[in-house]
């Protein structure tokens, strides 16, 4: 599977935030299909709090239309959480975006209701900074 033109660079910010990248890609394994998420990481917090395991698909919204674009993230994003929710529960899903994409179509009412309404966890990372700006969990 093709990687996104930020892969690496939204792996780099994983790791610059003390998250331990595990798989890249991530497969799963459902009802005789194999998935590939981009990214799976771990961050240890305090021993009383255990551990964190997320999966994160990179998205970059370059196409011609960044509905198409959404129609396709958004597709992906379902199929894995369903995934994840059978073979890995405990691993929370992101969806990763560039500040552009999230400031401008992200917020976009009817993509915005979208997000909320489907528990759609986002993480935002700048491409100048290489850096992750924020994390949106539902």
């Amino acid at each position: 599977m093709a990687r996104d033109l930020f892969h690496q660079l939204v792996r780099d910010a994983l790791e610059a935030e003390g998250w331990r990248v595990t798989h890249d890609p991530l497969v799963l394994r459902a009802s005789g299909l194999r998935l590939e998420v981009d990214l799976a990481a771990e961050q240890v917090f305090a021993a009383e709090r255990g551990t964190e395991y997320i999966a994160v698909e990179v998205k970059s919204f370059l196409g011609q239309s960044k509905l198409n674009d959404f129609y396709t993230a958004k597709g992906q994003y379902d199929v894995y959480r369903r995934a994840l929710s059978k073979g890995d529960p405990l691993r929370k899903l992101y969806l990763a975006v560039d500040t552009q994409i999230f400031d401008s179509f992200f917020q976009k009412a009817l993509i915005a209701e979208m997000i909320e309404a489907d528990s759609i966890s986002v993480l935002v990372y700048d491409i100048d900074t290489k850096r992750i700006t924020q994390w949106t969990s539902r």
